[in-house]
């Protein structure tokens, strides 16, 4: 079950926030990733890198440098937005609710998305954070979907990449905005396929169909958030994000908004669904997910991973 907590609701800045410009979003979540990008930093020894915690609301183990940065995205967002005044979903704490039915912002944080790649030392980890209910009004008991995320922003630790995205606004990378270019592929095949799944059996088993007649390369980077990121910017023109009981939607739906904005197109792994958008997002919703520079792509690679095989599901 969902952790739940009772926030203070001091002075409701609740209508002010929702009426806050799309730019001002992207600065205050700009500034909570960095916050925690700095608290990640500065805690990134081996002892404090190793140092498991407990079991996050998400379901994985929480580093020591996961709670870190958590804490400090919280209190950025706390100080440019007052207390009370937003609900706060973190996959190591859970979901922190204010009282009162007032409608609020929702900001969705993935403090540390790839901490198995920070714990044993692979330099490919990020933040990921995106804002909810700007544009659709979502009340405390309403269901959130994919398609309600209306700022995302993801933070690279190890480097300076930063990615951004605002709805029907397009997506950035490093304020360079995306989706304005189409590589040119080498040959008929796909060129880069990424692909994330932490469960080696069921990644032999998705992997079944992929041949070096219909792929060049494939990459697990480990990090959800930045392959999606992968995927706007075209490094890689397919995706693959599976495990064995559905990929969980809070999986940086931050990402899935700049990969939208770029352009690019999901479907689920049967090729049953033309969007993602009224895909339930929270703990306990998953799915699994493929995605491609475009639909003609997507459909391609549908076809070739062949989801005849029952043992591949949502």
């Amino acid at each position: 079950m969902r952790q739940e907590h009772e926030g203070l609701l001091k002075s409701p800045n609740d209508q002010h926030n929702l009426r806050k410009h799309p730019e001002e979003w992207v600065e205050i979540l700009r500034r909570a990733a960095k916050a925690g990008k700095q608290a990640i930093e500065k805690n990134y020894d081996f002892n404090s890198r190793t140092s498991v915690v407990k079991r996050g609301v998400g379901g994985d183990l929480t580093l020591k440098i996961d709670e870190a940065s958590e804490s400090a995205i919280h209190q950025s967002l706390l100080q440019d937005l007052g207390e009370g005044s937003f609900v706060f979903v973190s996959e190591e704490i859970g979901e922190i609710k204010t009282r009162g039915n007032e409608t609020r912002p929702v900001i969705f944080c993935d403090p540390l998305d790839g901490s198995h790649n920070a714990f044993v030392g692979v330099p490919m980890f990020s933040i990921s954070v995106a804002v909810l209910g700007l544009n659709r009004s979502i009340g405390p008991t309403e269901q959130r979907y994919l398609g309600d995320v209306d700022v995302g922003l993801i933070e690279s630790v190890p480097s300076d990449d930063e990615f951004y995205a605002i709805k029907s606004q397009g997506s950035f990378h490093n304020r360079e905005r995306l989706g304005r270019f189409n590589l040119p592929a080498l040959d008929a095949r796909f060129q880069t396929i990424g692909i994330e799944c932490g469960d080696v059996d069921f990644l032999k088993i998705a992997m079944k169909k992929l041949t070096s007649r219909s792929v060049y390369k494939l990459r697990v980077l480990g990090s959800a958030a930045m392959s999606y990121c992968m995927l706007a910017n075209e490094t890689f023109d397919g995706f693959i994000f599976v495990q064995p009981n559905g990929a969980r939607t809070i999986d940086s739906p931050a990402g899935y908004l700049i990969a939208q904005e770029a352009g690019r197109v999901f479907t689920d792994l049967f090729g049953k669904l033309a969007s993602l958008d009224r895909v339930k997002l929270g703990f306990d919703s998953r799915i699994n997910i493929v995605g491609a520079k475009d639909r003609k792509t997507l459909s391609r690679l549908i076809r070739i991973l062949n989801m005849k095989n029952s043992r591949l599901g949502n």
